[in-house]
């Protein structure tokens, strides 16, 4: 981005080859693995909308920190565990590992 380019309005969320290969084996997994993969993309949509308000507010973004310092969370009712990064610069929320715990 240069110094000329508008800000981006939103929170961008941005994941990785090892995080899609997750996702990709929850939709194979049959009928009850696809209603989980959607139910871990719109938690991770509604996290980049919290974790950029957060950040935008001046507040911590939601999650546990690591010693390396990404963030990391349970998704509710959910056997999956996500960990993240927040690169406020580029407004944009970086999903580092998804871990299905099935």
């Amino acid at each position: 981005m240069t110094g000329t380019d508008p800000m981006p309005d939103g929170w961008s969320l941005v994941t990785g080859p090892g995080v899609d290969d997750e996702l990709l084996d929850m939709l194979k997994s049959g009928d009850a693995g696809e209603a989980l993969c959607r139910s871990v993309l719109r938690f991770l949509r509604a996290l980049a909308l919290e974790a950029g308000a957060a950040v935008d507010a001046g507040r911590e973004s939601p999650g546990m920190r690591l010693s390396d310092g990404r963030l990391s969370l349970v998704i509710p009712r959910e056997p999956v565990l996500v960990s993240y990064v927040v690169l406020p610069d580029h407004r944009e929320l970086r999903v580092t590992d998804v871990v299905w715990m099935a």
